[in-house]
């Protein structure tokens, strides 16, 4: 007969030799599970590393501003958003950040069916739509776009609407809204897909009918939205080992064409234009290139030699990494009232700013991403700028993508 104690030892002894198993499992394969996690954890440690670094050098007086020291000090001049990809942008006085850069910026764009493939049908993880930009229909340029503007009962709603077609539409951008759409597509944005949701019948007629204004082909456009659990991180490549997040993960770029945050310099755009002056052509205003932060008060370029640098004073300053130089494309020559196109500022832009592997490849401005300590601060018109690190420039090391 089994009794209550020899039940209790037998647990026992099945408990301690599963425990042993497990152990000895354990042991056993711990080489390989170092061997996997190893780079990630050397990634990790360096990117702590260098961010203590550079949160070092925030204490400092002035870390490395320009040579020639302007009279005032590099300050924002402009910050803007553009809610809807190829869309008009929207200008803010100040923001903060979230895992894909400014807030709101770039979390809708503009999508086609992809053609039905030869073999009949798409397979699992296949686009069956692309992203639409000017570079495609440059009427896009005349949509405005206003600000998120909050709503009783939890609604985030934009506002488009076209002076050629005198004609508007709202769409809800909540998450929570977004989350509840139920009409899901895999939607292609340069080499990577994501996952995105149609936000309806309304919106997809309104942007149709200026599209079709270029071309009535594009009668089978989508307003689509970057759902939350979607991932696109940045190129391994041009990213600065302060800006990993958590066990040595890459940071996201949203909707944008490859990194979260574009930085712009007056002074740069004032001798773009005086050489576009010198040739009696019209000069031409910051929106060409479509930048999220603006900063003045510094030498032409000089944001070429930027590594990191720091937004504001205090706690609510945020450092910015600067990734690689923006090449530029014909959206640049496309009038952002109009949507007319033409040969400037790329052909400009060819005598002095032909830097990448191709002559055809200019550069106009500068990617960044965000520290990657998981601290994001705020950002305001009027806020200073200090150059924390300087290093050599950086342009794409092969052939500039065209769409």
């Amino acid at each position: 007969m089994t009794t209550k104690a020899s039940l209790e030892h037998n647990v026992t002894n099945s408990t301690s030799h599963t425990l042993i198993i497990t152990g000895t499992v354990l042991l056993a394969s711990a080489p390989l599970l170092l061997y996997h996690y190893a780079p990630r954890i050397f990634l990790t440690y360096k990117s702590y590393q260098s961010r203590r670094r550079l949160r070092s050098l925030t204490q400092n007086a002035n870390p490395q501003q320009s040579n020639t020291t302007p009279q005032d000090p590099p300050t924002v001049s402009g910050i803007y958003i553009h809610p809807v990809k190829s869309l008009r942008p929207v200008s803010l006085t100040s923001t903060s950040f979230d895992k894909h850069g400014l807030k709101s910026d770039r979390r809708l764009m503009i999508v086609r069916p992809n053609p039905t493939p030869i073999y009949g049908s798409f397979i699992e993880g296949e686009a069956t739509h692309r992203f639409v930009t000017q570079r495609q229909c440059s009427k896009l340029a005349t949509i405005s776009v206003s600000p998120p503007i909050e709503l009783e009962h939890g609604k985030l709603m934009i506002k488009l609407s076209c002076e050629l077609t005198e004609e508007h539409v709202y769409i809800n951008v909540a998450p929570r809204s977004i989350r509840n759409l139920p009409v899901r597509y895999l939607a292609g944005v340069w080499s990577d897909t994501l996952r995105v949701a149609d936000v309806g019948d309304e919106a997809a007629a309104f942007v149709a009918k200026v599209a079709m204004l270029e071309d009535a082909s594009f009668a089978d456009v989508r307003v689509v939205a970057i759902l939350e659990e979607s991932e696109r991180r940045v190129e391994e490549i041009y990213c600065p080992e302060e800006a990993r997040v958590g066990f040595g993960s890459l940071p996201q770029s949203g909707l944008t064409d490859g990194f979260p945050i574009l930085i712009a310099t007056e002074s740069s755009l004032a001798e773009l234009n005086k050489r576009l002056s010198e040739k009696n052509k019209n000069k031409i205003p910051m929106s060409r290139f479509r930048p999220n932060i603006v900063i003045c008060n510094t030498e032409p370029f000089e944001e070429d030699t930027w590594k990191a640098i720091q937004i504001g004073t205090g706690p609510n300053s945020t450092i910015l990494l600067i990734a690689k130089g923006c090449p530029r494309c014909k959206q640049s020559c496309t009038d952002q009232l109009t949507g007319e196109r033409s040969e400037e500022p790329l052909e400009t832009l060819a005598e002095f700013r032909a830097l990448g592997k191709n002559e055809e490849d200019v550069y106009f401005a500068q990617n960044a991403v965000l520290i990657g300590d998981g601290y994001r601060g705020v950002i305001s018109v009027g806020d200073e700028v200090r150059i924390l690190t300087r290093g050599d420039p950086v342009w794409d090391l092969g052939s500039v993508a065209a769409e």
